[in-house]
């Protein structure tokens, strides 16, 4: 009955020969480092690796090549999200930090309204000025209800998206639906109006391009997407019939949060049988921060279109 080696041979004990140098003829050298006798064997490929190249396994040893091998193999099976990234923490950390900032900024406007307000605030008439209050603007809400109703849609919908999506694909899809929707409202405005020096606030555009989201991600994963439109048609009426709401700003993120989401579907690279899923994953971010880029430099491209308008009158 054969007996498990666990990376030692037998065979590998040379006969009693000596050979140039002093060493014994036949012994078996590590491949990386020939200089190196070696006794041990990879459990993997069975050959001499020298203490240097012993990587532990559960039993005996590999070698440092077999090791990394198995290592990749491991890799390009894990589960993958619906976007080819790797799947995440099960808890929706991005989702419950938008939620914390949007908090904290709300505690801010109470505490020192006119700074807080003042610096975040997106207002058409100063958006070229003050460029980052296209994103901040997304954290201020104008009460508590305003709050609680903007944070309870994020809490509904920000988890299973950011589960889906990943953390990062989550996180770029809602900033850019937040930009999409200042930038509508810049784009929109009319510069001859009160429109031009009314301030804008909420986390509404940001939300909205999530609803947008969510419908295509069920969409393509063959969920339900029945009451997700319900949900944006109720909220579009609210929108369109409610005084002192920005529709602009829902209609922009709306828009752009579906073009992120429908741009990362239909362009993600599609996993053949036996396809190195780890460059799958690779070759998916990075078209994936391409469609991102795409994104904020179509936004980019309407303001500066608008801005020149303005300059024209």
């Amino acid at each position: 009955m054969d007996r498990p080696s666990y990376g030692y041979s037998a065979d590998d004990v040379p006969p009693p020969q000596d050979g140039p140098g002093g060493q014994e003829q036949g012994q078996p050298v590590c491949p990386r480092h020939p200089d190196r006798v070696s006794y041990v064997r990879c459990k993997r490929c069975d050959r001499p690796a020298c203490p240097e190249c012993q990587r532990p396994a559960s039993v005996g040893v590999l070698c440092a090549d077999c090791a990394r091998e198995v290592s990749r193999q491991r890799a390009s099976t894990r589960p993958r999200n619906a976007m080819g990234g790797a799947m995440g923490r099960s808890r929706p950390l991005v989702t419950y930090t938008l939620i914390g900032l949007c908090v904290l900024a709300y505690l801010g406007q109470m505490a020192a309204p006119q700074i807080v307000t003042q610096l975040a605030i997106f207002a058409p008439f100063r958006a070229l000025a003050m460029p980052w209050t296209f994103f901040t603007a997304g954290f201020l809400h104008g009460g508590v209800l305003h709050l609680a109703l903007n944070m309870y849609a994020l809490w509904a919908v920000g988890q299973y998206l950011e589960r889906t999506l990943g953390h990062v694909r989550y996180l770029a899809v809602y900033l850019v639906s937040v930009l999409g929707g200042h930038t509508a409202v810049y784009l929109l405005a009319d510069a001859t109006s009160q429109e031009w020096v009314t301030g804008t606030l909420g986390a509404s555009g940001g939300v909205f391009g999530l609803f947008a989201a969510m419908f295509i991600v069920n969409r393509h994963l063959g969920g339900q997407t029945a009451q997700i439109l319900v949900l944006i048609g109720l909220n579009l009426v609210i929108t369109f019939t409610v005084p002192n709401i920005s529709w602009q700003g829902h209609l922009g993120g709306l828009l752009l949060g579906a073009a992120m989401t429908a741009g990362m579907f239909a362009l993600r690279p599609r996993a053949a049988p036996g396809a190195d899923r780890q460059a799958l994953a690779r070759r998916s971010a990075l078209v994936h921060a391409g469609v991102i880029t795409a994104g904020v430099l179509l936004c980019l491209a309407l303001i500066a279109l608008k801005a020149m308008m303005v300059l024209a009158l």
